[in-house]
């Protein structure tokens, strides 16, 4: 009983920390600005929201140097811990707070 105990120990202590391929303060960002942006395409025909949304992630991207795999990489990255995604979303939560009141 002892060994499988040790052994199941083990295994765990093998479990490697995966990173995101976009750095969290960058995709904070990102996705901010997705959130203030997203809202116009769903204005759009459903017939072109498809075509849109992926305009709109080309143009955020592009500045960042990433694309659209690496960011729904870092995007599954964030759901793998739900205490991650959590503090991401809220760090977004933070950053569209202080573009509203920069803008104001």
């Amino acid at each position: 009983m002892v060994t499988v105990v040790v052994v199941l120990g083990a295994c765990r202590q093998e479990e490697v920390e995966t990173t995101s391929p976009i750095p969290e303060e960058q995709l904070i960002e990102i996705i901010a600005e997705a959130l203030l942006v997203e809202p116009a395409a769903r204005e759009m025909s459903p017939s072109y929201q498809d075509t849109a949304f992926h305009r709109i992630y080309d143009l955020i991207l592009e500045g960042t140097g990433y694309d659209q795999a690496e960011f729904i990489e870092s995007l599954q990255w964030l759901q793998e811990d739900p205490k991650r995604l959590k503090k991401t979303y809220e760090a977004v939560l933070k950053r569209l707070e202080t573009i509203e009141k920069e803008t104001k």
